[in-house]
């Protein structure tokens, strides 16, 4: 059972941040878009971003969701898989 403070937490761990100009997050609608670093795109999508919309389901999976996609790490941007 994930928290928003466990997922701020591992976000923060690999240098990445929520952008909360554009997400938003209420009791029935979660969405959330995730920076990598400057410089940086994420493993899980190989995008500067992570962006996730939740409208059902329980705010522990979509926290689950967001700490699953971002331990996934950074990786440098423009380097060949």
């Amino acid at each position: 059972m994930a928290t928003k403070a466990q997922a701020v937490k591992a976000i923060q761990a690999v240098g990445g941040s929520i952008d909360w100009d554009v997400s938003e997050i209420t009791r029935t609608e979660k969405v959330i878009t995730v920076d990598a670093p400057e410089g940086f795109v994420w493993q899980h999508n190989g995008c500067a971003c992570i962006c996730a919309a939740w409208y059902c389901g329980s705010a522990s999976e979509f926290w689950s969701d967001i700490i699953e996609a971002v331990e996934d790490g950074v990786e440098p941007q423009g380097e060949e898989a």
